[in-house]
C-alpha cells in the first residue's frame, strides 16, 4: 500500500478559512480591527487553502510517475539552479528593504507616527535578520 501524501497547509487554510466564518457569525456588531479580522482570516484561509491543494495535486503527479520526480530532485540540486535561487533571494532582500524604507519615510511624511513606527519595527528586523543569518550559515560552513 502506497503511502498517501499530505498537505499540512491545506488543512491549515480550512481551519483559518472556519475559524474566520466563526469569527464572523460571533463578532458580528463589532466596529474597527475586531470586525475586520474575521474576513482577513477567511481570505488567508481560502488563499492558503488554494496552495495546499495544489500542493497535494503536485505531490500526487510526484508520486505517480517516478522519472518526472528523480528529474525534479536532480534539477532541485542542480548547483546552476542553486546560485540562480540564491541570486533572485538577494535582490528580492534588497528590493524588499527598500520598499520598506520608502514606506516608513512615506508613514512619517504622512504624519502617521504608529504606522511609520510599525513600518520601522519591520524594517530593522528585516535587517537584523540578513545579519543573523550570515551568522547561523557562517556557522555550518
Amino acid at each position: 500500500m502506497k503511502k498517501q501524501p499530505k498537505s499540512y497547509i491545506f488543512y491549515l487554510g480550512i481551519a483559518l478559512f472556519a475559524l474566520g466564518l466563526l469569527l464572523t457569525a460571533l463578532l458580528a456588531e463589532r466596529e474597527g480591527a475586531l470586525a475586520v479580522l474575521p474576513h482577513v482570516l477567511v481570505g488567508f484561509g481560502a488563499g492558503i487553502t488554494g496552495v495546499g491543494v495544489v500542493n497535494l495535486f503536485r505531490l500526487k503527479l510526484i508520486m505517480k510517475d517516478p522519472e518526472k520526480a528523480r528529474q525534479l530532485e536532480i534539477e532541485e540540486k542542480d548547483e546552476r539552479n542553486i546560485r540562480l535561487r540564491e541570486k533572485a533571494g538577494y535582490a528580492t532582500w534588497y528590493l524588499t528593504l527598500f520598499t520598506l524604507a520608502a514606506l516608513s519615510l512615506t508613514l512619517l511624511i504622512l504624519d502617521y507616527k504608529t504606522a511609520c513606527l510599525l513600518a520601522f519595527g519591520v524594517l530593522l528586523t528585516h535587517a537584523a535578520a540578513l545579519f543573523i543569518w550570515i551568522y547561523v550559515y557562517n556557522e555550518r560552513l
